[in-house]
């Protein structure tokens, strides 16, 4: 049984910069803090994304970690980031063109196609227990240049007549959001996560390309297997479960 995180949704530690909110997290952690708790940054110096890429800490973009102890081992906290994604997705609806949000395999959140948030959790165990750190950036005013695949920011989607939301606006409905799902997954498993997430995800049904370490595997986004994994259909109709790699849709 997952603890319920809803006591810990106003609980908040602003920082005018950081080198990574995932990092100020882990401090925090092995300072006797338990969380649920909310890091939030209004700069990053030296913000990561998967497998160690760099993570652009502009300021007017926003920068978070939750922070948890759990019960659960990291198998199943892996579903966070699914959750994560759900609730970035739907704080971002609220202030661009609709139905331009989606979401795309593992834990990117898209803008007509574009990456704008990416998610990173990262555990650890602690004197207190097994700890997570969930790592959300996302680009609110402004993308970085020179990146290898289609990136947006918020701002560019907000539809005529309206102002550009604020990081810190985003911020308030992002961790609600967060908050209400962890609780239904902590009440119900993975199976209401995964099928939200589906209902909002690119490709599903469609060609996709999986680049991993040392193979890619072509075929059909078939769907989510229970722990997450993605499901690959080939032309024999063979079903291969991916824990880990980059997916390209064509």
């Amino acid at each position: 049984m997952k603890p319920n995180a809803s006591g810990g949704r106003d609980n908040v530690r602003l920082y005018d910069t950081l080198d990574s909110t995932n990092d100020e997290a882990r401090r925090l952690s092995e300072g006797g803090e338990t969380g649920p708790l909310w890091v939030r940054s209004l700069e990053q110096t030296k913000g990561r994304g998967r497998r160690g890429r760099t993570w652009l800490g502009e300021p007017g973009n926003l920068f978070t970690t939750g922070l948890f102890t759990l019960t659960c081992g990291p198998a199943e906290a892996a579903n966070l980031s699914f959750v994560a994604a759900l609730a970035v997705a739907e704080a971002i609806d609220l202030h661009v063109t609709q139905g331009a949000v989606s979401l795309k395999w593992p834990n990117d959140v898209l803008i007509e196609g574009k990456k704008t948030s990416g998610i990173l959790l990262e555990s650890w165990q602690g004197q207190a227990g097994f700890h997570l750190a969930v790592g959300i950036g996302v680009n609110v005013r402004t993308r970085p240049d020179g990146i290898d695949q289609p990136i947006t920011c918020v701002a560019d989607h907000v539809p005529l007549g309206h102002l550009p939301v604020s990081a810190e606006i985003l911020f308030e409905t992002l961790r609600h959001r967060f908050h209400d799902w962890f609780d239904i997954w902590a009440q119900r498993g993975f199976g209401p996560i995964a099928q939200a997430w589906l209902a909002r995800a690119s490709g599903v049904g469609q060609p996709i390309i999986v680049r991993l370490p040392h193979e890619t595997l072509e075929g059909r986004f078939y769907g989510l297997a229970p722990n997450g994994a993605l499901q690959l259909e080939q032309a024999d109709g063979t079903i291969h479960e991916v824990t880990a790699g980059d997916v390209f849709f064509g």
